[in-house]
Protein backbone atom coordinates (compact mmCIF):
# COMPACT_ATOMS: atom_id res chain seq x y z
CA UNK A 1 0.00 0.00 0.00
CA UNK A 2 1.25 3.50 -1.08
CA UNK A 3 1.44 5.87 2.36
CA UNK A 4 -0.83 8.32 -0.41
CA UNK A 5 -3.24 6.54 -0.57
CA UNK A 6 -6.40 8.59 1.58
CA UNK A 7 -8.93 6.31 3.78
CA UNK A 8 -12.41 6.20 2.32
CA UNK A 9 -14.95 8.56 3.38
CA UNK A 10 -17.53 5.92 4.88
CA UNK A 11 -16.52 2.66 3.65
CA UNK A 12 -20.15 1.44 5.35
CA UNK A 13 -22.27 1.41 2.76
CA UNK A 14 -25.11 0.21 4.87
CA UNK A 15 -24.62 2.30 7.99
CA UNK A 16 -24.71 5.51 5.60
CA UNK A 17 -27.94 4.30 4.24
CA UNK A 18 -29.37 3.56 7.73
CA UNK A 19 -27.60 6.93 8.74
CA UNK A 20 -29.36 8.99 5.77
CA UNK A 21 -32.59 6.81 6.71
CA UNK A 22 -32.65 8.22 10.49
CA UNK A 23 -32.06 11.81 9.38
CA UNK A 24 -34.11 11.88 6.58
CA UNK A 25 -37.24 10.97 9.14
CA UNK A 26 -35.99 13.49 11.54
CA UNK A 27 -36.02 16.36 8.85
CA UNK A 28 -39.52 15.08 8.14
CA UNK A 29 -40.47 15.92 11.29
CA UNK A 30 -38.37 19.40 11.86
CA UNK A 31 -40.78 22.92 11.44
CA UNK A 32 -37.13 24.35 9.62
CA UNK A 33 -37.96 22.48 6.72
CA UNK A 34 -40.08 24.03 3.84
CA UNK A 35 -43.26 21.99 3.09
CA UNK A 36 -42.43 21.77 -0.51
CA UNK A 37 -39.06 20.24 0.24
CA UNK A 38 -40.70 17.40 2.31
CA UNK A 39 -42.49 16.56 -0.41
CA UNK A 40 -39.57 14.39 -1.86
CA UNK A 41 -40.46 11.37 0.16
CA UNK A 42 -43.67 11.34 0.03
CA UNK A 43 -42.79 11.03 -3.79
CA UNK A 44 -40.27 8.68 -3.45
CA UNK A 45 -42.48 6.48 -1.42
CA UNK A 46 -45.56 6.73 -3.86
CA UNK A 47 -42.99 5.41 -6.69
CA UNK A 48 -42.03 2.11 -4.77
CA UNK A 49 -45.05 1.43 -3.44
CA UNK A 50 -47.09 2.28 -6.97
CA UNK A 51 -47.26 -0.71 -9.62
CA UNK A 52 -46.67 1.52 -12.27
CA UNK A 53 -42.91 1.36 -12.86
CA UNK A 54 -40.06 2.26 -15.30
CA UNK A 55 -38.82 -1.31 -15.13
CA UNK A 56 -41.66 -3.50 -13.60
CA UNK A 57 -41.05 -6.22 -10.98
CA UNK A 58 -41.57 -9.21 -12.87
CA UNK A 59 -37.93 -8.83 -14.18
CA UNK A 60 -37.21 -9.28 -10.32
CA UNK A 61 -33.54 -8.28 -10.22
CA UNK A 62 -33.80 -5.24 -12.03
CA UNK A 63 -37.23 -3.86 -10.55
CA UNK A 64 -36.22 -4.10 -6.80
CA UNK A 65 -32.94 -2.52 -8.38
CA UNK A 66 -35.24 0.35 -9.94
CA UNK A 67 -37.17 0.73 -6.57
CA UNK A 68 -33.71 1.03 -5.07
CA UNK A 69 -32.14 3.31 -6.60
CA UNK A 70 -35.23 5.48 -6.25
CA UNK A 71 -34.74 5.06 -2.72
CA UNK A 72 -31.10 6.15 -2.63
CA UNK A 73 -31.65 9.25 -5.15
CA UNK A 74 -35.20 10.29 -2.95
CA UNK A 75 -32.76 10.10 0.27
CA UNK A 76 -30.18 12.10 -1.20
CA UNK A 77 -32.35 15.02 -3.01
CA UNK A 78 -34.01 15.21 -0.12
CA UNK A 79 -31.30 15.77 2.69
CA UNK A 80 -29.17 17.92 0.10
CA UNK A 81 -32.42 19.89 -0.46
CA UNK A 82 -32.92 20.58 3.55
CA UNK A 83 -31.52 23.75 5.00
CA UNK A 84 -27.78 22.55 5.71
CA UNK A 85 -27.96 24.33 9.28
CA UNK A 86 -30.46 21.89 10.14
CA UNK A 87 -28.69 18.77 8.08
CA UNK A 88 -25.37 19.48 10.23
CA UNK A 89 -27.29 19.97 13.38
CA UNK A 90 -28.82 16.72 13.01
CA UNK A 91 -25.57 15.38 11.67
CA UNK A 92 -23.75 16.74 14.67
CA UNK A 93 -21.86 19.02 13.27
CA UNK A 94 -23.38 21.64 14.96
CA UNK A 95 -23.69 22.64 18.79
CA UNK A 96 -26.25 25.02 19.96
CA UNK A 97 -24.91 27.80 22.29
CA UNK A 98 -27.35 29.00 25.18
CA UNK A 99 -28.74 31.97 23.26
CA UNK A 100 -29.67 29.48 20.64
CA UNK A 101 -27.63 30.79 18.60
CA UNK A 102 -25.48 27.87 15.94
CA UNK A 103 -22.01 27.76 16.79
CA UNK A 104 -19.71 25.44 14.57
CA UNK A 105 -18.38 22.62 17.00
CA UNK A 106 -14.52 21.52 16.65
CA UNK A 107 -14.00 18.18 16.30
CA UNK A 108 -11.80 17.46 19.00
CA UNK A 109 -13.09 19.68 21.27
CA UNK A 110 -14.37 17.51 24.62
CA UNK A 111 -17.77 17.39 25.74
CA UNK A 112 -18.15 19.04 28.75
CA UNK A 113 -21.40 19.41 30.75
CA UNK A 114 -21.58 22.40 33.11
CA UNK A 115 -23.54 21.83 36.33
CA UNK A 116 -23.86 22.59 40.30
CA UNK A 117 -24.25 19.72 42.58
CA UNK A 118 -25.14 19.59 46.82
CA UNK A 119 -23.91 16.93 48.88
CA UNK A 120 -26.43 16.53 51.56
CA UNK A 121 -25.21 14.13 54.44
CA UNK A 122 -28.26 11.71 56.38
CA UNK A 123 -27.51 13.11 59.52
CA UNK A 124 -28.68 16.29 59.22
Amino acid sequence: MSANKRPAKDPDLLGRFWNDLVLSWRLVFDRRVAGTVKLIPLAMLAYILSPIDLIPDLFVPFGVVDDLGALLLGLQLFIHSAPPGVVDEYRGRVRRAPRGDRVKAAPDEPKVIEGKYEVWDDDE
